[in-house]
């Protein structure tokens, strides 16, 4: 009973975030760091949602790739510029650090995500999850699981036709 509860919980919010994903367009990452706390912490994970830039204002917390970094990062918006070309380009700071962060960045696209919510504790399984070396061993035992399925459908149905003596 409990067991069945705890899979019907599971697949409902698994559901929730599948159907909010696509209808809502709705992102879920998993937050690595404590730069921005108190607002979310590390095993956190944040629910994004695309904004256009140029509706981007000095307090929201949006997700892009710094100048020089290769991950994204959610800090909050200190300072937001247009410039002559179109571009936006904002400043920002994580909560939690006692400077500005040391980059401008221009945001190119028409795009970007904002932070509209959190999940607390959902960004650990979601980093446990996306490790290569996890999606091998899933897939390892897979192929066990369904040779182990294969071996015993074979030894519980003996083929009917017999062989001439």
């Amino acid at each position: 009973m409990l067991k069945g509860a705890l899979a019907g919980i599971a697949l409902g919010l698994l559901g929730t975030f599948a159907v909010g994903g696509l209808v809502f367009h709705l992102g879920l990452s998993p937050v690595l760091t404590g730069s921005m706390r108190p607002a979310y912490s590390p095993g956190d994970a944040v629910i994004t949602r695309p904004v256009d830039v140029h509706s981007l204002r000095v307090g929201d917390i949006a997700v892009f790739v710094p100048p020089g970094e290769s991950a994204p990062f959610a800090h909050r918006i200190t300072g937001v510029a247009v410039m002559k070309d179109g571009h936006v380009v904002v400043t920002t700071r994580g909560d939690a650090n006692p400077a500005a962060d040391p980059w401008r960045a221009t945001l190119n696209g028409s795009r970007v995500s904002k932070v509209v919510g959190v999940v607390p504790y959902l960004g650990r399984p979601m980093t446990w999850l996306g490790q290569p070396w996890l999606h091998a061993a899933a897939l390892g035992a897979l192929g066990l699981l369904l040779t182990a399925f294969g071996t015993n459908a074979i030894i519980r149905n003996p083929s009917r036709r017999e062989l001439p003596a």
